[in-house]
């Protein structure tokens, strides 16, 4: 029996140009697919699905690739794509392009998710946009609704 194997592309860091465009509308060409996702979603498997002033939605088929040795989503697939949520909620009221990075990022697991949860979708919301941090918090659901997680972050705002 031979091993899964997954083959992806992704388009390195440095060959994507920093954009000029607002951060709502860079959200909204990812979404739309007129503007390349990051190395981290195109690995992961995540997209975004919608976005408005001070939210974002990203949606994840879990998948056997995600998984411990549990059989269930490794937490930090999970945190990586509410992080990955944030950062584009804040691209939505980013309107000076600034660059931005995460201080710190706590994540609360409500239940456990598995390839058979089907997709979760992490829904991210500004709390407080300022000239040196950011707050932002994120709720995850399964494709039944149900809460499986929140979390919170503050992110440093660069230049």
């Amino acid at each position: 029996m031979s091993e899964p194997r997954r083959e992806y592309t992704w388009a390195p860091p440095g060959a994507r140009e920093r954009s000029t465009l607002p951060g709502l509308q860079q959200i909204r060409a990812q979404i739309d697919g007129s503007m390349q996702l990051s190395p981290a979603a195109s690995t992961l498997d995540y997209r975004p699905v919608d976005a408005g002033e001070g939210w974002a939605v990203i949606e994840m088929e879990p998948r056997e690739f995600h998984c411990n040795a549990h059989g269930t989503v490794q937490g930090g697939v999970i945190a990586a794509v509410i992080d990955s949520a944030f950062g584009s909620a804040l691209m939505t009221v980013n309107v000076d392009n600034r660059r931005f990075s995460t201080l710190d990022l706590s994540c609360r697991y409500i239940r456990a998710i598995s390839p058979d949860s089907g997709a979760i979708r992490v829904r991210a919301e500004v709390e407080h946009h300022g000239r040196t941090t950011a707050t932002v918090r994120a709720e995850v659901h399964d494709a039944q609704g149900r809460l499986v997680a929140s979390a919170s972050s503050t992110l440093l705002m660069l230049s």
